[in-house]
């Protein structure tokens, strides 16, 4: 476990290790998730959205299982009458 400090302002600085594995590098954006007596913080990745974001997003859609179950309709159709062929 690295350990760190805050100072009087409530600062603190992020050991060189954790930057290097995490490539923090001036300018990073991050996240402060708190979590029962924990902090967790995370390194944000632009292109990749919170996944909350996306709720709602495919409303009005077509289902993904409806439509791989009418594929898979349709081939086993073709199965059958390429084994009737036979």
């Amino acid at each position: 476990m690295t350990k760190a400090t805050i100072s009087a302002k409530g600062q603190i600085s992020i050991p060189k290790t954790i930057r290097e594995r995490l490539n923090l590098k001036p300018g990073t954006q991050v996240a402060f998730d708190v979590q029962g007596e924990q902090v967790v913080m995370k390194r944000l990745v632009s292109g990749f959205p919170d996944w909350r974001s996306m709720r709602g997003m495919f409303r009005g859609v077509a289902s993904l299982h409806d439509d791989l179950a009418k594929e898979r309709a349709v081939e086993l159709a073709r199965d059958d009458a390429r084994l009737k062929s036979f």
